[in-house]
């Protein structure tokens, strides 16, 4: 007999597959336009199978599975098999052949995972990443499961009980070295796909394209689950066809007669600089009523300029907009169709009544509400924000559970922005983070890493910032030595960062600096003032008897 749902996200994956029982309810499309389809029934019995593996191997109680699964099939059984289980699951990208970094591992161990689900053609190099600097936290299984030789389950993790059980952790890059897993919950989940489909009118008849990298929230929830939740249709792409040629993703969308499809900044900007005037004319794009720019800061000019690109292929101005939002508020804050281009630098971030009561511009020092038109931290709320962070309660307090005008539960984005003529424009970052491809970076993560190839270096007193903070993927790094010295062989460190920071993230370092020790600004504490050193970066301050290495 099958168990009762196990909380209200899987009921309503239930009644989604059964609405859509006999209908198309993800495709997956192959490089070349072929198409594998999954009714809601289809849907129901393969996932529901994995379900009753993975309550007998790891419920109950509901343990954490993290999947390291590329995109397609695979990935989207074993999220929906495990939703409906009432698993913890964990979302991560494969690890990089030859990567350096601990933070696979580190959210293999910080999320208490019982096991690890990958494809056995990616089992040694997920092995391999587990075991980096110490025993492996969880054991590997491969698909397709044989519950017969499933290994056992690691054993719970000793911390004291965090509460219900989150459907997700999502792990985001912040201030911090290592990424912090931010636990979603099952309401989470349905209340931000709800808001989203009030503020952009989704419903059964929605059409989706979605090539997003599942792993990360925009994908996930935006590409994947709303979608399904509000009963719609979406065709899923790799999001490796779309580095290859963008163009295949709008031809994907012209195909799918998609009203639904976005991604970052910098996709928008690789369909102007890739796709000319006559090929963009060719495709029909008057079924694209949400092209939604976001997770980075869009361009002022960014949408208005990627609309008139598309104009002739039917794409309508009103269509076209920038949206804001964050892992910790599980996916989606503000935006909202026929914006407009507004003022200033960066592309308006619409709201309704209902985000609007939802968001505040704080004074992140006194904590007080400021007024439209002044800049502040952008602070959220509702239900929409996830639970906190995995761990103790000391890595939520400066972000979750703030206080504003007498009610608590604020989420602190770390973000600055205002509400100017009913919108939001994000300005600026208070958190040391780069952009890179549309996913946010860790400077800390990223300084670690790249002066630990060197014992010349210092981990902890180096400065990795954007010089241009709308360029996304690109930064500058400057890294202080732990003598008077420079590096002997500073050409050959310098190149070997690079690739090591390439390879890692996708991230292109335009200069690397080697300063003697003591150079960096820094705070009263002795913390690297990254701001303060991007600053004087961009005012070409640092001069040239300062430093003995500037690497190109």
């Amino acid at each position: 007999m099958t168990p009762p749902p196990p909380n209200p996200l899987a009921a309503a994956l239930l009644r989604a597959f059964e609405a859509r029982a006999s209908a198309e309810q993800i495709a997956i499309r192959t490089r070349h336009g072929g198409r594998e389809v999954f009714t809601g029934t289809r849907l129901g019995t393969e996932a529901g199978a994995l379900a009753e593996t993975f309550r007998t191997w790891l419920a109950p109680p509901p343990r954490t599975l993290v999947l390291a699964l590329p995109a397609g099939s695979d990935f989207i059984l074993a999220l929906l098999g495990g939703m409906l289980a009432g698993l913890t699951l964990v979302p991560v990208p494969l690890p990089r052949p030859g990567s350096h970094s601990d933070r696979f591992r580190h959210i293999a161990a910080d999320s208490g995972a019982a096991a690890l689900l990958c494809l056995p053609a990616h089992a040694d190099a997920v092995r391999a990443a587990l075991c980096l600097d110490g025993p492996a936290p969880c054991p590997v299984a491969t698909l397709p499961l044989d519950p017969a030789g499933l290994p056992a389950p690691a054993p719970a993790p000793g911390r004291a009980p965090e509460g219900a059980a989150p459907a997700l952790v999502q792990y985001t890059s912040g201030s911090t070295r290592l990424p912090k897993g931010v636990r979603v919950m099952p309401e989470n989940i349905l209340a931000n796909a709800a808001l989203v489909a009030r503020a952009w009118g989704m419903d059964e008849t929605a059409r989706f394209v979605n090539w997003l990298p599942h792993y990360h929230d925009m994908g996930l929830m935006g590409g994947i689950l709303y979608p399904l939740l509000c009963g719609g249709v979406s065709a899923q792409m790799s999001p490796l066809d779309f580095i290859r040629d963008p163009a295949s993703w709008i031809a994907a969308i012209a195909a799918e007669r998609a009203g639904f499809s976005g991604g970052p900044a910098f996709a928008f900007s690789d369909c102007l600089s890739r796709i000319g005037p006559e090929q963009a004319a060719a495709y029909d794009l008057s079924c694209w009523r949400r092209a939604f720019i976001g997770a980075e800061p869009v361009p002022a000019g960014l949408p208005a300029a990627f609309q008139a690109r598309f104009a002739p292929a039917g794409l309508r101005r009103e269509a076209v907009f920038a949206c804001y939002g964050m892992a910790e508020m599980t996916l989606f804050a503000a935006g909202l169709p026929g914006t407009g281009d507004g003022s200033g630098g960066v592309a308006p971030c619409g709201l309704t009544p209902d985000l609007a009561a939802g968001l505040a511009i704080v004074d992140p020092e006194t904590g007080a509400r400021r007024p439209d038109g002044a800049e502040g931290e952008i602070w959220l709320c509702g239900a929409s924000v996830g639970a906190s962070y995995i761990g103790p309660p000391e890595h939520s307090a400066g972000s979750f559970g703030a206080r504003l005008d007498g009610r608590t539960g604020w989420l602190r984005s770390g973000d600055l922005g205002r509400i100017e003529d009913g919108a939001l424009y994000v300005t600026g970052r208070i958190k040391d983070v780069v952009f890179c491809n549309g996913r946010t970076l860790s400077a800390p993560e990223i300084e670690w890493l790249a002066c630990g190839l060197s014992p010349a270096l210092n981990p902890m007193a180096a400065a990795l910032f954007m010089p241009d903070p709308e360029a996304s993927g690109r930064a500058v790094l400057i890294a202080e030595t732990r003598t008077a010295r420079l590096p002997p062989d500073a050409e050959a460190l310098a190149r070997a960062i690079r690739h090591a920071v390439a390879g890692e993230w996708g991230l292109t370092l335009d200069r690397i600096l080697f300063l003697p020790r003591g150079r960096l600004p820094r705070t009263s504490s002795g913390k690297i003032r990254r701001r303060a050193a991007a600053e004087l970066w961009r005012a070409g301050k640092w001069q040239a008897g300062e430093m003995a290495q500037c690497l190109p």
